[in-house]
């Protein structure tokens, strides 16, 4: 109800309008439109931010009307045909009574002018033509916009007059009180382990660990070396960007790959996210700056995609692929169906390109040996066992277990070989194409959530920067400029926050945990357009191969979606990581007693484990374990023998998968077309013009 104001009575503030004008003043229009466009609507014209600012830096904006009301229930109301702002009378008698009540009387006052802002922005957009835009949320509109404009400018400090107050002819300036102490809310946050008590991954292969010795950071520091395998198949040469080099053509090498429509991406810049994950997953390990050195996940620390270390077929399909060298010298030469690495080995019946897998794994296993139990020796050695296990998960050991065990009608994934010359036993070991199928699950998920955490929280001494900015600033490099301006707005701005109480306050008054960054999103956005492209290719790909039959067209190659037990869908998952943790176990103990000097009675750990990567036919160990497993799961054995049923499970897989993919590509390239339409240089140009003209809402 829009009451009569009494005539003694009289209230007006300029403050909101001074202080969105001073942060205004400070930037330029892209950065101040980067800044106020998400928070009003995303979808209005960027000219509405143009006329905005313009009218702001020439004081010409017209401020909202007050009036001082006895009818509302909130401190105040906007009412948007009159443009006019109530404001409760009881609340600036608290206010002026109580200084801890005026920061909520200010408060109300910013989120006011909000509302009017958002007001005239939406009239302006109907004048342009763009009436078909939603209007946002009141709430979200005035809450996000305090945020930004108090984070954004300077402090305001205790003391500062915000209204004036005009009663019976004698005038009142509220002044801004020390706001009520707040109340500190923690942040909760939510891999390596599954995803419940039927599912498992490498570290919850590696608990086997704990058994013969190793303790909980011993452990941790192993499955860090098994950890950058996983994450090293994110350097996959499919993605990744070639770099300046004499012997490179880059040009040349760009314009080959453009047609294959995939954005690439530094190795530098894949590098530095791995980091960060690193330092999340790990942080427990990086407590001084010591360790964090000792964990700090490198170019050579990580790696790139390499088929052998996961053990995976190297076969690549494609013939007109660009050779991976040419991309980057670390990556492998390609593989083709002809070539003798698909051969088998005749005594081993086993795939002669899983040779170099066993060799890398006793090369790392022997490193780790003459190390001893430090960062260095503990991570080679976790890189070793990253290749044991993913044998029991990624190869056809388990089928050719349960045939052995008498389960005939199980599918091997490869056809018979006649031939004792070729190979000794009919059913040779193989192993799955395409193996990146692993860190598919990592790209899906959104990369802004895996990034945001403790490390991007402000609490940090004024110029301190963290590893987080310095991942972000590598992010940023070389991308458009106003990410760059936008990102060192914010760590400005973030130096301020110890003097900033009024932001403290109203962070935790209004419940809100982050400032929104948009600067981050965007270059998070950036990075994951790329990432989920070939994410969702790499799945487009495996469907295609699911429709070949292996077991009966020699043609036809294994792929990893059809023999990988990494995820629980598969029916032969748990009993893969019984075999993987059997494994781990005995070779754990052979290096720990190594490392500890307890003697050799286990046997030494090089030896054992290439005793473990050979063909079920030539050997006993697993047979316990797998009839025990069979006797418990004759519903999984039956899904086992049928290809129906299994294409059925991994076809379920790779399309949640691939519309997980679907939906957060779409998001991200949603964010990055913001982008590209306010960097649009002939947009940008009429920002040099001397008049834009009336504003559309005047």
């Amino acid at each position: 109800m829009n009451d009569q104001q009494p005539d003694d009575l009289s209230f007006s503030s300029t403050f909101a309008l001074e202080q969105l004008g001073k942060l205004a003043s400070s930037i330029d229009l892209q950065l101040f439109t980067h800044l106020f466009r998400p928070v009003f609507g995303s979808r209005l014209p960027p000219a509405l931010f143009i006329h905005l600012q313009r009218q702001l830096l020439a004081k010409t904006f017209n401020n909202p009307s007050y009036q001082i009301s006895s009818n509302i229930t909130e401190p105040c109301t906007y009412q948007r045909e009159s443009r006019l702002i109530l404001v409760q009378r009881e609340s600036i008698t608290q206010a002026m009574q109580h200084p801890a009540q005026t920061a909520r009387l200010m408060l109300a006052l910013l989120q006011s002018f909000a509302l009017h802002i958002h007001n005239l922005l939406l009239q302006g957009a109907a004048a342009e033509d763009a009436s078909d835009l939603a209007p946002a949320m009141p709430t979200e509109v005035s809450k996000a916009f305090v945020q930004t404009l108090l984070f954004y400018n300077e402090p305001i400090a205790v003391g500062s007059a915000f209204a004036t107050f005009n009663e019976a002819g004698t005038e009142h300036s509220l002044i801004l009180g020390p706001p009520e102490r707040p109340l500190h809310r923690q942040k909760r946050f939510a891999s390596g382990r599954g995803h419940g008590h039927t599912s498992f991954g490498h570290e919850s292969i590696e608990d086997a660990l704990e058994i013969v010795g190793f303790n909980e950071d011993q452990r941790k520091a192993i499955y860090f070396g098994n950890w950058l395998r996983d994450y090293s198949q994110m350097i996959d040469p499919a993605i990744v960007h070639p770099e300046q080099d004499a012997a490179i053509d880059v040009a040349e090498i760009l314009q080959a790959i453009a047609s294959r429509q995939i954005p690439r991406v530094s190795r530098v810049k894949l590098t530095a996210i791995v980091d960060l994950f690193a330092l999340k997953e790990f942080h427990s390990l990086q407590q001084t700056p010591e360790d964090r050195d000792r964990y700090r996940v490198t170019p050579k620390l990580l790696g790139v995609y390499r088929a052998h270390e996961h053990i995976d077929n190297p076969t690549k399909l494609d013939r007109q692929a660009i050779d991976p060298r040419r991309i980057d010298p670390d990556f492998a030469a390609p593989v083709f169906p002809e070539d003798k690495l698909n051969g088998v080995l005749p005594k081993r019946s086993m795939k002669r390109y899983m040779r170099r897998s066993i060799a890398y794994m006793i090369k790392q296993l022997e490193a780790a040996k003459k190390e001893g139990m430090t960062a260095k020796g503990m991570r080679l050695f976790g890189e070793a066992l990253h290749v044991l296990e993913d044998y029991y998960a990624h190869s056809n050991f388990v089928e050719l277990s349960l045939k052995r065990l008498g389960y005939d009608e199980v599918l091997p994934w490869t056809t018979r070989v006649e031939s004792r010359a070729v190979s000794r036993h009919e059913w040779p070991v193989i192993t799955g194409m395409f193996g990146t199928l692993d860190i598919v699950g990592s790209v899906s998920d959104p990369l802004a959530n895996l990034l945001f955490g403790n490390d991007a929280s402000p609490a940090q001494q004024p110029g301190d920067r963290s590893d987080f900015d310095n991942v972000m600033l590598i992010l940023l490099k070389d991308e458009e400029p106003l990410l760059v301006k936008a990102y060192e707005r914010y760590l400005t701005a973030r130096d301020n926050l110890r003097s900033n109480e009024l932001y403290q306050w109203l962070n935790n008054v209004t419940g809100a945990v982050e400032l929104p960054l948009k600067a981050i999103d965007y270059a998070c956005n950036l990075i994951r357009k790329p990432l989920l492209k070939w994410a969702g290719d790499h799945i487009a790909t495996l469907q295609i191969h699911l429709d070949g039959d292996p077991n009966n067209d020699a043609d036809v190659m294994a792929t990893h979606s059809h023999l990988a037990k990494d995820h629980d869908t598969h029916p032969f998952h748990s009993l893969a990581v019984r075999l993987a943790a059997l494994a781990v176990k005995d070779v754990g103990q052979a290096m720990f007693n190594h490392w500890m000097g307890l003697g050799t009675e286990q046997g030494d750990p090089r030896i054992l484990a290439e005793r473990f990567i050979v063909h079920p036919n030539d050997t006993d160990w697993f047979m316990e374990a797998v009839a025990d497993w069979a006797r418990g799961n004759p519903d999984k054995i039956e899904q086992g023998k049928s290809i129906e049923t299994l294409r059925q499970l991994q076809r379920k897989e790779l399309d949640d998968a691939l519309k997980d993919i679907q939906e957060a590509l779409d998001s991200a390239i949603n964010h990055v077309k913001e982008i590209e339409e306010l960097t649009d240089t002939s947009f940008w140009s009429i920002v040099n013009l001397p008049d834009a003209g009336p504003a559309p809402w005047q």
